[in-house]
């Protein structure tokens, strides 16, 4: 039998053929070298695989020429844009390198490619005509799995987007279980929605959820078939009994979603006297639903009634009236989050309409003490800290929203926020003078210039749901909870019972192609993002006075595009920054949130003229959740020149992410760390007094640097701003 290698081993194996692999070289510099290419593609392959190092992996895949091996070269195309796409999520990269692959070579590559190319089109370019082009170019004899995710996505596009529900259907069974049992499963579960939400063909939904899906292909769409026979046999067969036992095989970790709205439908039958069957009490089944987004709507419900519970007002609704109200206050929150959206940076804003040009909005600054730079670039260094609001120069944080809306607060002091402040303009004056000075000495601070990769794009890692679900299940108006009813996120869910669940699609891929969805859960690791918060996304403040109803947005100011070009004319850095207004949209995006703020205002009136819903004690508790996304970034309009953007995490008090410094001088906050900072500075500005031993050093240290994923160094620029 022989002996298996240990790790140190196979190492050493790997750094011996990395060795001999890097020997084989071009023949006399020319293209053409069939050996050469071989040799970069398993490069490619081992710095991929093997060393994690995926910089090294695109060097030697981009070194393969189409004149040294039309296949070796197709095959890296393939891997480049797979890595492009699902790693660096450089979408117009990966679709470049995909279309370079030709179907001639390799027809299982090529449809594996196409499919890509359609999830690029479908999930992020929103382009839907391309993405059919692209998947209607798989043969199922090209490869059988890669061609039922097509037609699942195909099925997809033409339900959701073309509200074509015939064609879809077709799409749909064209997924056969031999080909993907996985893909089939999800095909057939949109299969019976549209029969059990469209055609009104109940005994057809039937068959697709309880024949047709096993729970050993997918437990997520196992449980979701499970939930919506007990929905079926509830509303159209007037069978309780037989949905209550569908709701109960719905498990918590299939299902997040589906597992709540079980719980609300077993906890209105107990409470409003639907059942007779031998079920727990209400409150058990509403004390096991956990806040997350996708589940907003099932845990008002839930803490409403533990309410009403609570307070033994256990006639103060009936059920439509308590489903009302509910509604009202998921409108609520449906609102915060398209404000939320408006106010989302997406470093996208380009120069040119074809996208050819700079991106305006492609970095942020944020001022900090040379002291505090120091302690995040030496040799082991510091993470990057988002400190709690509490101790803001600002009285009003947090507090210009609700308080505008008459919401009290006051029960919410154990939910805390963290953020890290930014600004779009690099090289100001007024920042230099406000943030970051030492030793009293004025202008004496760094402007520190991020990259959008430092950056996430997933707006629901801003609220930690455990801490939502820690301060409600610790509060005097709920009842207290038990251990195995603690959070955990939802990965995914519904907004209505017959709504598509927009399926990601299988990772059909090969050894060197990623996951094909875009938009897969990002590790921290990938993007050297320390701290469990994981990438954060970026929102710009949202200036606003309550009297007079001023808004205004952050942006970039004008002297920023003076600064940018100084060697340009005056009249083309005016168009410049006249096409830089015209890309934001500022007055558009203004008078939509201006709009959407005014009907959550009108909402929370109607509301609390109700004397029943005045009732609810912790009323303004949930209104105040609604509204959580976007209370940190309404700031009073005083503190409009800063042109703040903010990356924020909101938690519990009691989350163990929260750390105390250590150092007595800054005992007066809280932080949770976010992540190494070097990897994504484009520059450092030193502030018009910047003492000249921290300039020494900040510029050796930049000279010196050893980062191992930089392809350019930090540039370091000394302000001219005037200061005395």
């Amino acid at each position: 039998m022989e002996q298996q290698k240990t790790e140190a081993e196979i190492e050493q194996e790997i750094e011996q053929e990395i060795e001999q692999l890097k020997k084989i070289t071009r023949k006399d510099g020319q293209d053409g070298d069939n050996e050469y290419a071989l040799a970069q593609f398993k490069l490619g392959f081992i710095y991929c695989v093997y060393k994690n190092d995926l910089q090294k992996a695109i060097d030697h895949l981009l070194n393969i020429k189409k004149q040294d091996n039309p296949k070796t070269f197709n095959s890296a195309q393939c891997c480049l844009g797979s890595i492009y796409q699902n790693v660096n999520y450089n979408f117009e990269l990966a679709i470049e390198c995909y279309l370079n692959v030709e179907k001639k070579y390799n027809l299982d590559i090529y449809a594996k490619v196409q499919f890509n190319l359609g999830v690029i089109y479908q999930y992020v370019d929103k382009k839907f005509k391309y993405a059919e082009k692209h998947y209607k170019k798989i043969e199922k004899e090209y490869n059988p799995g890669v061609y039922a995710n097509a037609q699942l996505n195909l099925g997809i596009i033409y339900q959701m987007e073309h509200k074509k529900f015939e064609e879809a259907k077709n799409f749909y069974l064209k997924v056969k279980k031999e080909d993907n049992p996985k893909v089939y499963v999800n095909a057939q579960l949109n299969l019976g929605i549209i029969y059990q939400y469209v055609d009104k063909e109940f005994v057809k939904a039937e068959n697709c959820y309880s024949k047709n899906i096993e729970k050993q292909y997918d437990s997520r769409v196992y449980a979701h078939a499970q939930y919506l026979l007990g929905l079926l046999y509830q509303y159209e067969k007037q069978d309780i009994k037989q949905a209550e036992r569908y709701y109960l095989n719905v498990e918590k970790q299939d299902n997040s979603y589906c597992y709540a709205e079980s719980q609300i439908k077993l906890g209105d039958n107990v409470f409003f006297g639907k059942t007779s069957s031998e079920l727990k009490l209400a409150e058990e089944y509403y004390q096991n639903v956990a806040y997350s987004d996708d589940s907003f709507k099932s845990y008002i419900i839930a803490q409403i009634m533990l309410s009403m519970i609570s307070n033994k007002n256990l006639s103060m609704f009936e059920e439509k009236q308590r489903d009302d109200l509910v509604i009202k206050i998921s409108k609520i929150r449906k609102l915060t989050i398209e404000i939320q959206q408006e106010l989302l940076v997406k470093f996208n804003l380009n120069e040119s309409k074809n996208n050819d040009g700079l991106v305006f909005e492609r970095q942020v600054a944020h001022y900090t003490k040379p002291e505090v730079l120091f302690n995040l670039l030496k040799n082991k260094p510091s993470d990057f800290r988002l400190n709690v609001v509490d101790f803001m120069n600002d009285p009003t944080e947090n507090q210009v929203l609700t308080d505008w809306l008459g919401i009290n607060t006051e029960n919410n002091n154990e939910i805390k926020t963290f953020l890290a402040s930014f600004s779009f303009n690099h090289n100001s004056l007024n920042q230099f003078r406000l943030y970051g000075n030492e030793n009293n000495i004025v202008g004496s601070s760094v402007s520190v210039v991020f990259n959008k990769k430092f950056f996430g794009d997933d707006i629901k890692r801003s609220i930690n749901p455990e801490s939502i679900n820690y301060f409600f299940n610790n509060t005097e108006f709920g009842l207290a909870r038990n251990d195995s009813a603690k959070s955990v996120v939802a990965t995914m869910g519904l907004n209505n019972s017959n709504e598509n669940l927009n399926q990601k699609s299988d990772n059909t891929s090969n050894d060197l192609i990623v996951n094909s969805n875009p938009k897969n859960s990002e590790t921290v690791t990938e993007k050297n993002i320390t701290s469990s918060v994981g990438s954060l996304p970026l929102f710009r403040c949202l200036y606003f006075d309550p009297k007079n109803g001023y808004i205004s947005i952050a942006k970039r100011n004008k002297y920023s595009f003076y600064l940018e070009h100084q060697r340009d004319s005056p009249e083309n850095i005016d168009a410049k920054w006249n096409a830089y207004l015209d890309s934001l949209n500022e007055e558009a995006k203004i008078n939509t949130v201006r709009k959407k703020l005014n009907q959550i205002q009108n909402i929370i009136c109607r509301l609390k003229k109700s004397r029943k819903v005045k009732k609810i004690t912790n009323l303004d508790q949930l209104i105040a959740l609604a509204l959580m996304p976007i209370s940190c970034f309404v700031k009073h309009a005083a503190f409009e020149d800063e042109d703040e953007c903010r990356m924020i995490y909101i938690t519990n008090i009691a989350d163990e992410l929260i750390q105390a410094p250590t150092n007595y001088a800054y005992a007066n906050s809280l932080f949770v760390t976010y992540g190494k900072i070097e990897d994504y500075l484009e520059k450092i500005y030193l502030g018009p007094q910047c003492q000249p031993h921290h300039k020494l050093w900040i510029t050796n240290h930049v000279r010196t640097s050893q980062s191992k994923t930089r392809s350019k160094p930090i540039k370091v620029v000394q302000s001219e701003m005037p200061l005395r």
